[in-house]
């Protein structure tokens, strides 16, 4: 008997959770399906061009931008400029997002599609305002279904705030990360084929000096130690690569994160074309940020222009390897006496 009983619980069991399933995956009979373009948020492709906030709320992450100029940036990076790609694109994918089915609207089962509290971290609430702070738009984002709409179409289950009603939507959204991981990451792109010279500052004042004539040359040392023999080209062309395609690890107004000039080093790479790109790298124990001052001359000088007034407020964490380079020393450079 005590068996039979288990297995009578064992099957019950079994009936809820398929219950719970079809709940789930059906939706509610009552709500009707979508009209075939039925956008999630029919307001918000006419007034894309008004947006001035979006706001990101994942449990304990929020990211907040905001429109200034043209582009948006990142709030909680002191209105450092956004990856403007990555914002329009969810725009534009949340201004298309177009509803398919209903699916369920009982609030226990809403955490099965990532679409309960967005505090419990699982789903993302999403809100856009313009300019005068009224709601353009606003959605829970969850779990993604690229299995559910067919013909290679991803689906996306979604609901309104303060409503219990998910749905299966048409699109897809790349919603992961934290603030820093929505701003642009490149600082900037100085290609060692441009670079004619890099003065290397040590803190106690000493300086390593690479220089050529023409970009066909290889690097050589100013001013060797007599007897002194130089490392092979590569090593001498390194420092020359610091900047090219530096990303930042990190990034702070200057004001905020300034580097003290004591202990500091600094660097200054003039390329062919006229630029100069002088940096002031903190010590390594202070977590390797430097600030960047661009100026230039003859062809240089428009390029130096945008550069600076994009570059001269900020402080920027740099990966360790970088900082490396830009730490170079003449005795780098050399080969040990008597190799």
């Amino acid at each position: 008997m005590r068996r039979r009983g288990f297995q009578l619980l064992l099957a019950a069991a079994l009936l809820m959770a398929v219950l719970a399933a079809v709940a789930v995956s059906r939706g509610d009979r009552d709500v009707s399906h979508a009209a075939p373009g039925q956008r999630a948020l029919p307001e918000l492709a006419d007034k894309l061009g008004a947006l001035a906030w979006l706001r990101l709320t994942r449990g304990a992450v929020t990211v907040n931008f905001t429109a200034i100029g043209h582009g948006w940036t990142v709030v909680e990076k002191g209105n450092y400029p956004a990856d403007q790609d990555r914002v329009r694109k969810l725009l534009l994918q949340l201004a298309e997002l177009e509803l398919v089915e209903p699916k369920t609207d009982r609030p226990e089962l809403l955490g099965r599609l990532d679409l309960d509290d967005p505090a419990n971290g699982k789903s993302t609430l999403v809100t856009a305002q313009d300019s005068t702070g009224a709601l353009v738009a606003q959605l829970i984002i969850g779990r993604r279904r690229p299995s559910e709409i067919g013909q290679g179409e991803e689906g996306v289950y979604v609901r309104k705030p303060g409503g219990g009603q998910a749905w299966l939507a048409r699109g897809s959204f790349d919603l992961g990360g934290d603030a820093l991981s929505w701003i642009d990451r490149r600082i900037i792109d100085i290609a060692p084929a441009r670079v004619a010279s890099v003065v290397l500052t040590a803190p106690d004042g000493s300086a390593a000096i690479v220089a050529r004539g023409s970009p066909d040359q290889p690097f050589a040392i100013d001013a060797p130690p007599a007897d002194a023999r130089p490392k092979p080209d590569a090593a001498l062309a390194a420092p020359a690569g610091a900047l090219e395609a530096l990303d930042l690890a990190d990034v702070k107004p200057a004001a905020e994160q300034p580097v003290p000039t004591d202990g500091a080093t600094t660097a200054s790479f003039t390329t062919f074309d006229g630029l100069v790109v002088g940096l002031r790298l903190s010590p390594q124990a202070a977590g390797d940020w430097l600030t960047i001052d661009v100026t230039g001359f003859g062809k240089g000088a428009a390029e130096a222009k945008i550069l600076s007034d994009r570059l001269s407020h900020w402080s920027f964490a740099i990966p360790a390897e970088r900082a490396k380079l830009l730490r170079t020393t003449l005795s780098d450079l050399l080969l040990p006496r008597g190799s």
